[in-house]
């Protein structure tokens, strides 16, 4: 059935045109955007967006679902960015969004509401720590052997969620409270350790996957300073961290051209229903602009340490989340180990 025919079945049978900016806003005056300035195209608008600099190198790995965990790992130790393709049947894929759906309560129709601002979109939810049926997605096969060969087998998840018609939109890292903090570990500056992001992209087989937008590089200062060189980049890291303030001012002067120049230095993993990002948290990255219904699980993994301990054993608050723990634990997952052993010790 058609998303038009969902929606007029939704509205009693009416008949409904689907939203555009115009109904949503009212007639839009022409407004500054850094696209004008630049040469359009030779034909239509193909050049208008400007040159991508990191599109002149390679900047994130490719795998499927059977290349091995080691060179999986090579590829994250390479860019900290690998898309894996397949690791979920159709079938998979579908199930797990059910799941999405069941948690966010927003099923796709409900994303016009979003849109035009009735509604809202959501992320978190904890979903491994307060749902079984999360636990076979982020103890996946492939993830758990990725992942176990990236950080070793000291390492656990720790911090899982769902998205729903959500989009982190401004360049930003996770975990800041660790590599933007001066003589942590995983200070961008010099990283000895690093937090990772696993996207599972989730739909059914007739709905999009999803995209990751990253600034490459950015995890390590010293790296990105090398492939910038490489490129002909002179702006500095902190000039792309300024995205999210630039975005907000939008909503205000309705003026894209300072968005639009950090914009087009973003490369944009995409992904099919079925394929994982694993990622490094401490890269700058971003969401997608919301176009359509868009569903991801998220889970997180990292070697326990003085740093991360208290972050991870401070959400096992029920025994339902002890048992996760040890149901990591019985996987290869030896973090867990210190997290069962810190919450006995806090609650005595």
């Amino acid at each position: 059935m058609s998303l038009t025919s969902l929606v007029a079945r939704a509205l009693g049978g009416k008949p409904v045109a689907l939203t555009n900016a115009e109904e949503i806003a009212g007639p839009q005056e022409v407004v500054p955007s850094a696209r004008a300035t630049r040469r359009l195209g030779t034909y239509f608008d193909e050049f208008s967006r400007g040159m991508n600099p990191f599109g002149l190198v390679p900047t994130f790995g490719v795998a499927d679902a059977s290349t091995p965990a080691a060179d999986i790992a090579a590829l994250f130790e390479k860019f900290s960015v690998v898309k894996v393709r397949g690791v979920y049947t159709p079938q998979e894929s579908a199930q797990l969004h059910k799941l999405c759906v069941e948690m966010s309560k927003l099923k796709p129709i409900d994303y016009l509401s979003v849109f035009k601002g009735t509604a809202k979109g959501f992320t978190g939810g904890s979903p491994v720590l307060n749902d079984k049926r999360f636990w076979p997605y982020a103890a996946n096969t492939y993830v758990r052997e990725a992942v176990q060969k990236i950080l070793g087998k000291n390492a656990t998840e720790f911090g899982s969620s769902v998205a729903a018609h959500y989009s982190a939109r401004g360049l930003h890292r996770d975990y800041r409270q660790l590599c933007e903090k001066v003589g942590s570990a995983y200070h961008i500056s010099n990283p000895q350790k690093r937090i990772v992001r696993v996207l599972h992209y989730c739909a059914p087989e007739h709905m999009q996957g999803g995209m990751l937008g990253v600034i490459p590089f950015t995890h390590n200062e010293r790296i990105f300073a090398e492939q910038a060189k490489r490129v002909g980049i002179k702006k500095p890291i902190e000039w792309f961290d300024t995205h999210r303030e630039e975005l907000v001012k939008l909503h205000k002067t309705k003026d894209f051209s300072a968005v639009d120049e950090i914009d087009r230095h973003i490369v944009w993993v995409a992904t099919d229903p079925g394929d994982v990002l694993i990622t490094n948290s401490a890269m700058l990255h971003c969401g997608e602009h919301m176009m359509s219904p868009r569903y991801f699980f998220v889970s997180t993994y990292t070697d326990v340490d003085e740093e991360t301990l208290p972050m991870a054993s401070a959400q096992i608050k029920t025994d339902l989340a002890k048992e996760y723990h040890r149901h990591l634990l019985g996987l290869g997952f030896g973090g867990s180990q210190k997290i069962l052993a810190e919450v006995e010790k806090t609650k005595k």
